[in-house]
């Protein structure tokens, strides 16, 4: 799904669901779908099979030091019949694919795949499968040598649909803010509800932290590197880190007016007090 659609459906349903999840469309019929090499790119939310692409929603959790994020999306990701659910490259119409990688901005500052120069505010990403100098699960802090690319720049590859412009991966080398892992678990049937949970949990570094607006954060994932799903969108983090108190719990600082009534009934207790023990 294009970003503007995307962006807003994920506000708008995020006011909807529980808290710290965004949904994108999942399920749409693929029948006839105008397909482009040029911005909107397709009519349809997915490009391609929705059994490879599909994303369903996507939470996020920060809590007790940890960022907790779980994708629910169907994927080829995951090989057919295997007994042990991990996540690879995948082929397919003779194109190799790996999940996008998961990443962060401020709210405030927001990400438009249109607009080259915002993708200066992708500011953390978490790689899900071992691609290039990045390892699964672990997140990083995209500066000095590490980038992003675009699934133009992934793939180079000029021959297929898909969104072009859309910031899929990171790219570069640079050593890991903190390390996490992956795990993946059998959800839904793909058709009614995503096939697999992809969770990732990572130790949350201050930088991450700094990138909270009003305890939300921007979101953005790709179903894969040439990102024929996209979700995105500004998602409430449930932030309960430590040394970090939501403004909603925050207890409100008495007034002058309290105070001197609190001082006048210690003052008549006090009083009391001595009388009986006189």
């Amino acid at each position: 799904m294009r970003f503007g659609i995307i962006s807003t459906c994920a506000v708008l349903f995020a006011a909807g669901c529980h808290a710290g999840t965004i949904t994108d469309t999942f399920g749409q019929a693929q029948n006839n779908c105008i397909l482009t090499y040029t911005p909107p790119y397709s009519t349809c939310d997915v490009i391609g099979n929705e059994m490879l692409y599909d994303i369903q929603k996507a939470a996020v959790t920060f809590g007790n030091g940890m960022a907790t994020v779980s994708i629910y999306t169907n994927t080829g990701a995951v090989p057919y019949g295997a007994t042990s659910l991990t996540l690879g490259a995948f082929n397919d119409a003779g194109v190799t694919l790996i999940p996008g990688d998961i990443f962060f901005y401020n709210p405030n500052a927001g990400y438009d795949p249109n607009d080259p120069s915002s993708v200066q505010n992708l500011q953390y990403g978490i790689s899900l499968t071992d691609h290039g100098s990045f390892d699964a699960g672990d997140l990083y802090d995209i500066s000095g040598g590490i980038s992003t690319e675009t699934a133009m720049q992934a793939l180079q590859d000029q021959s297929d649909f898909y969104r072009w412009d859309e910031t899929v991966l990171m790219t570069g080398s640079g050593a890991p803010a903190s390390s996490g892992t992956v795990t993946v678990s059998k959800y839904g049937n793909g058709t009614t509800s995503a096939e697999y949970e992809i969770t990732v949990t990572v130790p949350l570094p201050t930088g991450l932290l700094d990138l909270e607006s009003n305890g939300q954060i921007g979101l953005l994932f790709s179903s894969a590197d040439c990102g024929n799903d996209v979700i995105q969108g500004v998602v409430a983090t449930g932030d309960s880190a430590p040394g970090v108190q939501p403004q909603s719990l925050a207890a409100p600082e008495p007034g002058p007016g309290t105070l001197m009534l609190a001082g006048v009934a210690l003052l008549v207790i006090g009083r009391h007090w001595r009388k009986r023990n006189s």
